[in-house]
């Protein structure tokens, strides 16, 4: 069912069917057509979106950190913005006109505990975190919440994330030595870095949030090093 007062026309006709047909090639989850019903409850997931990009080409469905790789790549060669779906952060508005691709996470929900530690898809719900701690003999400390782990960068025991970059490069922002300025980065404001795609937990909620404190206005050209270094085609649209 179309559900947009704007349907694809001519040349947009023909890029929406290549999208779909090239990214359905790439990744496990669903690319969805723009303006048709399941792409509206997917977008609609996502509060701070706000009005969907004009000249959106799909909607892709991620399963894990592989599917995020794929969709930036191709946004990477096709000259196409990707806006990440993220109901706790807001992406800020593109500056360009390009066509866009809507990056949703909520699928991204695998929950494995390794080690001692939970690796948990950021679509992932608390529920299923103290499932699968629980079912290894843990006993876990998870907020009894209804919403996803998505928030779990403000959150006690965060060990550390898997980060996306937009140059499609994978980040494991993890363990003794990740690297310093994304990790700085990621704590000051984690939406402004790339896309996580993985939280890792103590199991048992124990330590202090990691966060840091919010950033001064003299490092805002730290980020915007960072943008372009890790996302030079602004495929994020991060700070420039």
């Amino acid at each position: 069912m179309t559900i947009s007062p704007r349907p694809h026309h001519g040349g947009a006709t023909g890029r929406v069917a290549r999208a779909a047909l090239e990214l359905g090639d790439l990744v496990h989850g669903p690319v969805l057509p723009p303006y048709t019903a399941d792409a509206a409850v997917e977008l609609l997931r996502t509060t701070s979106i706000g009005r969907p990009p004009s000249r959106l080409l799909a909607v892709v469905g991620a399963t894990g950190t592989p599917d995020v790789v794929s969709t930036l790549t191709w946004a990477n060669e096709n000259d196409v913005e990707v806006v990440v779906l993220d109901p706790h952060t807001a992406q800020p508005p593109s500056r360009t006109n390009r066509p866009a691709i809507a990056l949703s996470l909520a699928r991204a929900d695998r929950v494995v505990l390794r080690d001692g530690l939970v690796h948990a898809g950021v679509g992932a719900s608390w529920a299923q975190v103290r499932r699968v701690v629980g079912a290894g003999g843990g006993t876990v400390r998870a907020p009894r919440r209804t919403d996803t782990v998505a928030d779990a960068p403000g959150a006690g025991g965060l060990r550390g994330v898997t980060l996306v970059t937009g140059d499609a490069v994978v980040h494991p922002l993890a363990g003794a030595h990740p690297d310093p300025e994304l990790w700085w980065a990621f704590r000051c404001r984690p939406e402004a870095v790339g896309v996580v795609t993985e939280v890792v937990l103590d199991a048992d909620g124990a330590g202090p949030a990691l966060l840091a404190a919010e950033p001064g206005d003299a490092d805002e050209a730290r980020f915007a090093a960072l943008a372009h270094r890790h996302d030079p085609a602004g495929v994020l649209g991060l700070p420039a």
